[in-house]
């Protein structure tokens, strides 16, 4: 059962460094496109799909292991968890920050249609 608990952690640390890379990645990209909107990015953008699977995939990850396992059992493993803890506060605080310059930009589109829009009565 231990060698069940390690390799659950270890998956719930990939796919939470997986889910950290696609929102720094998609954070990049948010502010190379406020810097040069015209310029387009090499990289791959990141989709809401893939994101929601990622989540989705983590989340199950989490639910199985403390469905099936004993505290005493997830205890033995106590740095993979604090691992888990550490990528969680980060995913948290990554995402958080994201969401705001997302609304941030918001903000300015409709700032500057209204600009638009009130240049376009005269």
């Amino acid at each position: 059962m231990i060698a069940s608990v390690k390799a659950s952690l270890v998956n719930i640390n990939d796919v939470s460094r997986q889910l950290l890379l696609c929102i720094l990645t998609a954070q990049n990209a948010s502010q190379e496109n406020t810097i040069a909107p015209d310029h387009s990015t090499a990289a791959k953008p990141i989709t809401d799909k893939q994101l929601t699977e990622l989540l989705s995939q983590r989340e199950r990850l989490i639910k199985d292991l403390f469905k099936h396992s004993t505290t005493k059992d997830i205890g033995l493993e106590l740095t993979l968890v604090n691992e888990m803890l550490a990528l969680d506060t980060e995913l948290t605080q990554n995402s958080q920050a994201h969401k705001q310059a997302l609304a941030e930009q918001v903000l300015q589109l409709k700032k500057s249609t209204k600009v638009t829009q009130s240049y376009q009565r005269y």
